[in-house]
């Protein structure tokens, strides 16, 4: 950790704040702080927790280093990443990123809310503090040249099989969005562009198409985008797919490989600067392919916008669910018809006499409030291990 944030003022952004500092055994502290080793998570926690009289909600996770951030996460504490996240691990992306001594302040008082999907998703409206998570490698084109990929993603998408985070906002609207027009995500894509295009000059803005055989809602085509309209800057086909392909259950060479050549370009984009859209990031194969099909028929700069980014963050920990206060079945997130998401069990409409519904913010509350790791004793960590 920088010498900057174990000299950082906390207690003036958080009252009664205590602070830990940790390190494993192969890193040093130069700063004279009593520390505590770090020898495996699940032991920290339990330390921490019996020292600070808190609750799990309360630990704030600051570090360099994504591996322990990762472990962090997998007990469902709140994390923050000092640096830009590398491509291998976006899979297990931290609550914020990049983030600098000077962004800091803001983080520990809540005045930055988090990614920007994230927070349309939650509230249904932009948070003027909001952030994009950002990644940039390099690709090679077909000539042996490198350009350089600039991804932008909206938030976290975490998918049902893994049983991590269930009912989460954005993951909810991320699976609607591919079968109805979803105003928290049209919303997102409008701000998100148009905050792009305040330090850059584009062209031409464009998404990734459905396949040919695909006889679903093409969910870019009903985007309206109006603050960008208004601007002139409006979506338009820029590239087709010559082929058909699935990526469901495909490893990471193996999606690679089937998307290999699989665009068209359909207009001359010579010389332009291009944004390029699409909804979920996995393993990146089908972006990457777009942007390198762009750059090999003459694009300039090219940058691309995601709504999320494919999580595989697993936890040992079981996630415990709302339940029904009449039925007692599982309550899940689900959209009214206005499109605000609200919790309900299947039966939530035959609940007539005694409402059950909760709205998405009592709901989350209760979830955070419910799924707080507990203190173990001793003699439970022994059975445990």
């Amino acid at each position: 950790m920088d010498e900057a944030y174990l000299s950082f003022p906390y207690n003036q952004y958080i009252a009664d704040v205590q602070l830990f500092f940790v390190k494993d055994n192969n890193s040093t502290c130069d700063k004279e702080v009593e520390v505590t080793e770090y020898i495996d998570t699940t032991t920290l926690l339990q330390d921490m927790l019996k020292d600070s009289k808190y609750n799990s909600t309360s630990i704030i996770s600051i570090s360099n280093n994504p591996i322990f951030l990762k472990e962090m996460m997998q007990n469902h504490i709140g994390t923050i990443l000092t640096c830009i996240p590398a491509k291998d691990f976006l899979r297990n992306t931290p609550d914020f990123t990049a983030c600098t001594i000077n962004s800091l302040p803001k983080i520990l008082k809540g005045e930055c809310s988090g990614y920007g999907a994230e927070v349309y998703a939650t509230y249904g409206k932009g948070i003027p503090k909001m952030s994009l998570l950002k990644c940039e490698y390099e690709i090679s084109l077909s000539d042996g040249t490198k350009r350089e990929v600039i991804v932008f993603m909206g938030g976290r998408y975490y998918s049902d099989t893994h049983q991590y985070l269930l009912n989460d906002p954005l993951s909810r609207l991320v699976l609607n969005f591919k079968e109805n027009y979803t105003k928290s995500v049209d919303l997102f894509f409008d701000a998100a562009l148009r905050s792009l295009r305040k330090h850059e000059s584009f062209d031409i803005l464009t998404y990734v198409p459905l396949k040919p055989k695909e006889n679903k809602y093409d969910r870019f085509v009903g985007l309206k985008l109006e603050k960008n309209s208004k601007d002139g800057m409006k979506l338009q086909r820029v590239l087709e797919f010559n082929k058909n392909f699935s990526q469901k259950g495909n490893n990471f060479y193996r999606r690679k490989e089937n998307v290999k050549g699989a665009f068209n370009v359909i207009s001359d984009i010579k010389g332009k600067n291009i944004i390029v859209i699409d909804d979920v990031y996995s393993t990146g194969s089908t972006i990457e392919e777009a942007i390198k099909t762009l750059y090999e028929n003459g694009a300039n700069k090219v940058f691309a916008v995601l709504l999320a980014v494919n999580q595989m963050t697993e936890s040992n920990i079981e996630y415990k669910n709302l339940k029904c206060k009449l039925c007692g079945n599982e309550m899940k997130l689900r959209i009214n018809k206005k499109g605000e998401l609200f919790f309900g069990c299947t039966a939530f409409y035959r609940h007539k006499a005694i409402p059950t519904t909760i709205n998405l913010q009592q709901g989350l509350n209760l979830l955070k409030d419910k799924n707080k790791l507990e203190v173990t004793n001793d003699r439970d960590l022994e059975d445990e291990y």
